[in-house]
């Protein structure tokens, strides 16, 4: 990738230890290189900032709760980060699992729209890593096709990641963060709840089970549930905007499908699944045999995905953005 920020630390040995090869993506605000761990011979990628947000007092410490989120979160459905340090500018890094996989996004653009019965498997998995990170008090805020990542283990298996917990609340978040969150939308615009679209640093888990419920839709439909010819006017729709019902989008669905992903997306948080947990057991009549459905999946998976498409935070999609 020539030409890429960040290109001078390409062939760079970070403490001694992590030796830096080509940048495998450039996100918003990040860079990503594939690195080897000289003290273990592992392959591993270095997350940095890129430079014109080196010193950006926000996004390193969103960086530190990227790090914080995997240290505290014990599910294997979450990317480990192996160690974190500081470049030579002073700004950080965060040393992660290089991961080969295939992330939900680039299935649906290869595959086209997947089986019900697969999603409500993929969105099962992607459930319990969400209640495992709500019960130690974090909100993903950035649930979409992107960072939900699917791999075939040597045996066949699915395994299911969800990545970049970059843009988080978490609970214990100082009151001075909640007031500079305040106004602000973080996110991606098209997946984002009514309360994150209006604002509202106070979200819960029902924030993630709305931005799942229109992965879910996007992933059996093919499109998401709400557009916009710019981000004022999709904000506002999905404030003011019923989703449109699946059903009638695809008249031979079954409407057990619709009716748990209508329920995600109901725009008060009272009437949604009141968890992550709920939403997981709405799903798993849907699944049939879950061990089959998840081997049919793992079976279709490319082996080996392009590398850009197994890494976390490659497209990072931090919008600040006041609702107007």
């Amino acid at each position: 990738m020539p030409g890429t920020d960040r290109a001078e630390l390409t062939g760079h040995v970070l403490d001694d230890r992590f030796h830096l090869g080509r940048a495998l993506g450039i996100g918003g605000t990040s860079v990503v290189f594939e690195a080897d761990d000289l003290a273990t011979g592992q392959a591993v990628v270095v997350k940095v900032l890129r430079e014109m947000f080196a010193f950006n007092v926000e996004l390193i410490r969103r960086m530190r709760r990227e790090a914080e989120v995997a240290r505290r979160v014990a599910h294997p459905g979450i990317v480990p980060v192996y160690d974190e340090g500081m470049l030579d500018d002073g700004s950080p890094y965060l040393v992660l699992e290089r991961l080969e996989g295939e992330c939900c996004a680039r299935l649906l653009r290869r595959a086209g729209p997947l089986p019900p019965r697969h999603v409500a498997a993929i969105a099962l998995r992607a459930a319990a890593i969400l209640h495992a990170a709500h019960a130690r008090g974090y909100v993903h805020r950035d649930v979409k096709p992107e960072h939900v990542v699917l791999s075939r283990t040597f045996d066949g298996h699915l395994d299911v990641r969800l990545l970049d917990f970059g843009v988080c609340a978490s609970d214990e978040a100082s009151e001075e963060e909640r007031r500079a969150e305040r106004g602000r939308v973080y996110g991606t615009p098209a997946y984002c709840s009514p309360e994150q679209a209006r604002g509202k640093p106070d979200v819960d888990a029902r924030a993630d089970v709305f931005s799942l419920g229109t992965t879910m839709f996007e992933l059996i439909s093919g499109r998401v549930p709400y557009t916009g010819d710019n981000v004022a006017n999709l904000l506002r729709r999905i404030i003011r905007e019923d989703a449109p019902r699946l059903g009638l989008l695809l008249c031979d669905l079954d409407l057990r499908y619709d009716a748990v992903v209508t329920r995600a997306l109901a725009r008060a948080p009272e009437d949604r699944f009141g968890s992550a947990r709920a939403l997981a057991r709405a799903l798993l009549p849907l699944v049939g045999d879950r061990r089959a459905t998840e081997r049919e999946i793992a079976a279709s998976l490319r082996h080996r995905a392009p590398a850009q498409d197994a890494i976390a935070t490659v497209r990072e999609d931090l919008a600040h953005l006041a609702v107007a």
